[in-house]
């Protein structure tokens, strides 16, 4: 329920009535004070009136001393309402005539005030003094007048001020508070953005109201031009929203939001059917964390965002997802962070700005440099590394090995036999047994830290990390592989072939410092085993003689 108390009019007279009120009681209080010292004022002059009338009389009775002639004055003036008490006296002091009306009371003479007083001159002579004339006057009665007197005219200013006071009351509100009101209610009953328009009065075209009308009808010229480029831009601004969000929907691109804690808050459907997620559904993904939840490895994608983040860059890379059924999904991941994330360390994760990123399924695309990769680094045949790669990962330990002063061990491998196998056989029977040799090979060296590689033909190599001359693990190693590589091989058609094993063995540091002196070694050591014997194996010594088991 509107306060009617908001009312301009209420106001306005509330306003107007309360001032008036204090208005017209100062000026009351002003008027009676002013009235009552005029009455008293009167009454005293009133007085001196009947004074100076007798004056002359009295003058000649108490110079001749007519007491009779002085009574009468003093009768006569003592008829006044005005006069208390009238006395003459002579210029010794002595009463010659008095009159007191009101038995009992004594005239009070210590205020001047309360009495007019007259010095009677001789008539002969104006300097010489024959008495005096006073006259007390009836304070009481003049009071009375007075206050009558004041209290009319106090009336009458109030009467006068509240007069004025409504009569403004009606102009204002003829003029100001009444038309104001229409404006409003006129106002408040028009749609925003319809062509309607406040009518203007003839009477209001050059004061101020129609000033307020011109102002109302241009602001809602104004408010009907800006709503109805607000509807064109709504619309324009739907229609690209509805071609921005099929487009985002359609993407082969997974498009993604997120909070700088890494939890979703919006994705295409690209995301969850990269994700392996379900695409029916993606409300219920709102919220979760999403990089903790896709990815293989989240430390990766939360250190890429934290970087993007500082540098205000977009920062890339290739980033393994989690398997989904036997399958190994890798998608190429950009972020981009919004300035306001670039905060300090300190700052909330949630007042960081909003993490946007970009994803492409690139799985077929690390399959084939996976294989790739496999085919540079493999042989075709066996599987194994190939000499090239060989050689790398052998520098490769060796030069941790320097580092940790560590050791080790090249062991050098030729098949005994094998040439007469594939000369006899074909090579296809050539291949299996290459391809088995290799299997048997991986099994007897066992550990993954180690390398199996063919150099070509029928030579293998083999090094092992971390194990020197003394270790009994070399020796164990290179039995398990004479005893493997000895063993009948089973060809098509349930033949079988044999075939034998030479290998050279040399060590870091003991037999050299690089590969190609420790390969070297190996290579002789294990042409000394095929001389002396075959199917043994040999351990180079630092004279450059051979030690055969």
């Amino acid at each position: 329920m509107e306060n009617p108390w908001k009312r301009l009019q209420l106001r306005l007279l509330t306003s107007i009535v309360l001032g008036t009120s204090v208005f017209a009681l100062i000026a009351a209080i002003l008027a009676f004070q002013l009235g009552f010292d005029r009455a008293i004022r009167n009454g005293r002059a009133s007085l001196e009136g009947l004074i100076t009338a007798v004056e002359k009389t009295a003058a000649i009775g108490a110079y001749t001393g007519d007491t009779v002639v002085l009574q009468e004055i003093v009768d006569g003036l003592a008829r006044d309402p005005n006069s208390l008490y009238v006395e003459i006296r002579s210029t010794e002091g002595g009463i010659l005539a008095s009159r007191q009306l009101g038995a009992g009371r004594e005239p009070d003479w210590s205020d001047t005030a309360n009495y007019v007083e007259r010095t009677l001159v001789s008539p002969f002579h104006r300097s010489e003094s024959v008495g005096s004339l006073r006259i007390m006057a009836n304070r009481e009665l003049l009071q009375a007048q007075a206050k009558r007197e004041a209290t009319t005219l106090a009336a009458m200013m109030i009467v006068q001020t509240l007069l004025v006071a409504f009569l403004v009351y009606l102009l204002a509100a003829r003029f100001v508070s009444r038309p104001i009101v229409n404006l409003a209610q006129n106002l408040r009953g028009m749609k925003p953005g319809t062509s309607q328009r406040i009518k203007r009065l003839p009477r209001h075209d050059a004061d101020e109201i129609g000033t307020l009308v011109d102002g109302a009808n241009a602001l809602l010229e104004a408010n009907e031009i800006a709503l109805l480029r607000e509807r064109e831009l709504r619309a324009d601004v739907e229609a690209m929203q509805a071609q921005y969000r099929k487009i985002f929907n359609a993407s082969s691109a997974g498009i993604f939001v997120l909070a700088a804690d890494g939890r979703m808050i919006n994705c295409n459907p690209t995301v969850l059917r990269i994700a392996g997620m379900s695409e029916t559904e993606p409300d219920r993904f709102k919220g979760m964390d999403l990089v903790g939840e896709i990815f293989a490895y989240p430390d990766k994608a939360r250190s890429m965002m934290a970087e993007a983040a500082w540098s205000g860059e977009t920062v890339s890379a290739d980033l393994e997802l989690r398997p989904q059924g036997g399958r190994l999904p890798w998608v190429h991941c950009l972020f981009s962070v919004q300035p306001t994330a670039l905060n300090s360390l300190t700052t909330p994760p949630q007042a960081r700005g909003l993490v946007e990123g970009v994803m492409y399924d690139i799985t077929e695309r690390k399959q084939s440099e996976s294989v790739m990769l496999h085919q540079a680094e493999h042989d075709d045949l066996t599987g194994l590394k190939n000499r090239l790669t060989s050689e790398r990962m052998v520098d490769r330990f060796l030069a941790d090995a320097a580092n940790s002063r560590g050791s080790v061990s090249i062991l050098y491998i030729d098949l005994d036999g094998f040439k007469l196998v594939n000369d006899l056989k074909g090579h296809k029977a050539g291949d299996q047994v290459l391809i088995e040799c290799a299997v048997r090979m991986r099994t007897a060296v066992r550990r993954s830290t180690d390398l199996v590689g063919r150099v070509g033909g029928d030579e293998f190599l083999i090094a092992l990390n971390n194990v020197g001359p003394a270790d009994h693990s070399l020796t164990e190693v290179a039995q398990a592989l004479i005893d493997a590589l000895r063993s009948p091989f089973n060809l098509e058609n349930d033949h079988q072939v044999h075939i034998g094993v030479s290998i050279g063995i040399a060590c870091y540091p003991q037999h050299g410092l690089n590969r190609i002196v420790l390969m070297q070694e190996a290579d002789n050591v294990m042409y000394e085993v095929k001389r002396t014997g075959k199917n043994s194996f040999a351990l180079a010594l630092s004279d450059s003689n051979s030690a055969l088991n």
